[in-house]
């Protein structure tokens, strides 16, 4: 529903078609090639990024590693987690390496008949708190593209729909409130910072701001928050 409201409001959208389960590294050269070929198709000289999750690391990544940052306006993330998950460490320490090669395999196994190559550990390893504050410093902002974050907060586990939820205890007990996978005090990046919690008890999932579950919510909704925030950006210029 969110592409069609910003497709009705004339914007022009272009998807990452990146793989959902790799490195970040490997995410970020796949992502550099689609935007050059977007720029390619289209002959505007730059596009505006808008990444959620994991993709939002992936983003920044080609934006300051990979030489493009100067065919981007803007990045904006969304429920991405910058400072990396705590449980993540926790849960990768813990878990026996034959289990955590089985779920791997079985994951990688489960993408492949999609046609999609995945490695799943690498992915997951990228998203640990210890492996974050490491590729922080590698990934600094160039000047010239504008940058902002979005995070939300889930008010309790039950409010969001499994499997997105399934940790939502996890993280609070690591790390405190949560969009029941990534903390709130993961979400900042860049020169502005919006945290999403509307009135009532729900409260706003990880799945949630990307209308997952096509779900309408009250005091929040998910399409006329898009619609805002590409309206900001075209007013920025």
């Amino acid at each position: 529903r969110i592409p069609k409201e910003l497709e009705t409001n004339s914007a022009t959208l272009f998807y990452g078609n990146h793989p959902s389960a790799a490195s970040i590294a490997d995410s970020a050269e796949f992502l550099k090639n689609r935007i050059l070929e977007v720029l390619a198709e289209t002959g505007a000289e730059k596009v505006n990024i808008i990444a959620h999750s994991k993709g939002g690391l992936d983003c920044r990544y080609a934006v300051s590693n990979l030489d493009i940052a100067d065919k981007v306006a803007s990045l904006t993330t969304i429920s991405t987690p910058h400072k990396g998950c705590l449980f993540a460490d926790y849960l990768l320490n813990k878990i026996p390496e034959n289990i955590k090669t089985k779920v791997a395999n079985t994951y990688n196994a489960a993408l492949r008949k999609f046609g999609e190559e995945a490695d799943f550990l690498a992915a997951i390893n990228d998203l640990t708190s210890s492996r974050l504050q490491e590729l922080n410093e590698e990934m600094p902002t160039p000047e010239g593209v504008y940058t902002q974050s979005v995070g939300t907060v889930l008010k309790k586990a039950t409010s969001g729909k499994f499997p997105l939820n399934f940790s939502y205890h996890l993280v609070k007990h690591f790390s405190g409130e949560n969009d029941g996978l990534v903390s709130e005090d993961s979400f900042s990046f860049g020169e502005k910072y919006t945290l999403v919690r509307p009135q009532g008890k729900r409260g706003i999932s990880h799945g949630d701001m990307i209308d997952l579950n096509r779900e309408n919510i009250e005091g929040f909704d998910v399409r006329e928050f898009y619609v805002n925030l590409v309206n900001e950006l075209k007013n920025k210029g």
